[in-house]
């Protein structure tokens, strides 16, 4: 068994890395150019040694969304077409109906969808035709910005999720929401958001399969909330009640905390009530903030890995354990299919990293596979292909 890896993220190539599962050893398998600052990238299908993928590019004032295919025995890597966007888009996500690709774009504080064509010769395709773009209304614009003055001046839209019904959830961090949009074809509306703390900073969101509950993870505040779903879509929905987990790990001096981000959130695909969330620049936090006292002279090997434990109905913490990596700024990790391996990749360093996960929990975590050697930095995002 050799899975495929696609490395992507603020490097001039996508990278694809073979995983040996009986030799426990990860090889770069070959260098393909890719567009500038590819922070998001989705697998849509594989024939024939060709994968068909869907990526997204940052941009600096404007951002682009494309499709690509890798031709792996050809070793030729071409975008087969693309939309421009508003500035950093974040993520996105293929619509259940397959009518469109809706997006998450940062800096404009807005949500879109983009057309799409599905042709078995071509495959998916983003269609020559105008996108829907919804500019989402800044909750704290009387007072100019949110409780952190320094991130949150505006809407900061950072992912987009849909439900079984179609409504989609976009976590904001800027404005302290996961925001509830309906769509009626080509048309988006507001119908209603889950209310978070103020400070958080909503970043990335998961469901529980039967879509019941919401864990949002804080960029700004490191921590967890969860919403019951149940009422959804309604105007300021609150989180559940008692339900407390932050992530950064024991030893962090708690003056030290607002110099590290909080970046993504997975639920195990096979084991109930159990969550994993990634904690970055522990490494930099002097480097961040060079007026700090009292930081250790000692930076620890890397970032952390937050396993979450849950109770049966999913609404309490029982335990939060912490994963020590060798990787630097962790920003995306993603699990296989059947939640057996995670793959896990510093921005900073260290390069990437292969976890087998055990237990009845899944709360086992066992270092497999890693590589650095030949890699270039800047990895945001690792896929399994």
């Amino acid at each position: 068994m050799k899975p495929t890896l696609l490395l992507s993220g603020d490097r001039t190539d996508f990278t694809t890395v073979a995983f040996d599962v009986e030799k426990a050893d990860l090889r770069v398998v070959e260098n393909y150019p890719a567009p500038f600052n590819v922070s998001w990238v989705e697998l849509v299908s594989s024939h024939g040694g060709v994968d068909r993928l869907i990526g997204l590019s940052e941009g600096i004032e404007s951002g682009l969304l494309y499709t690509f295919e890798i031709d792996h025995s050809q070793k030729t890597c071409k975008i087969t077409s693309q939309q421009p966007t508003l500035g950093a888009p974040a993520h996105f996500i293929t619509l259940r109906d397959k009518s469109a690709l809706a997006l998450a774009t940062y800096l404009s504080g807005s949500a879109a969808l983009y057309p799409i064509s599905i042709i078995e010769q071509d495959g998916l395709l983003l269609k020559d035709a105008p996108r829907t773009e919804l500019l989402l209304e800044f909750p704290y614009g009387a007072t100019g910005h949110g409780p952190n003055k320094g991130r949150q001046q505006q809407c900061h839209v950072h992912q987009v999720l849909e439900d079984k019904r179609g409504f989609l959830y976009a976590p904001d961090l800027g404005a302290d929401r996961v925001w509830i949009l309906s769509r009626d074809e080509t048309k988006l509306e507001v119908c209603g958001w889950l209310q978070c703390s103020p400070g958080t900073g909503a970043r990335h969101a998961v469901l529980t399969p039967d879509e019941k509950i919401m864990y949002v993870i804080g960029e700004l505040s490191h921590n967890v909330l969860a919403f019951d779903l149940t009422s959804s879509p309604a105007k300021n929905i609150q989180p559940i009640d008692g339900f407390s987990a932050n992530i950064i790990p024991p030893g962090v001096h708690p003056e030290h905390q607002s110099m590290m981000d909080s970046a993504e959130i997975s639920i195990h695909p096979k084991i109930p009530n159990v969550l994993y969330a990634s904690n970055r620049w522990e490494r930099h936090i002097a480097e961040r903030e060079p007026h700090l006292e009292n930081v250790s002279k000692d930076l620890p090997r890397g970032d952390t890995i937050a396993i979450i434990l849950l109770s049966g109905d999913g609404k309490k913490v029982q335990c939060i354990k912490h994963v020590r990596t060798h990787l630097d700024t962790i920003r995306g990790f993603r699990l296989n299919d059947d939640g057996k391996y995670v793959v896990v990749a510093g921005q900073e360093g260290g390069g990437v990293e292969i976890y087998s996960i055990r237990g009845e929990r899944g709360d086992l975590w066992t270092l497999t596979a890693n590589l650095s050697h030949g890699l270039e930095r800047g990895i945001k995002h690792a896929i399994w292909l």
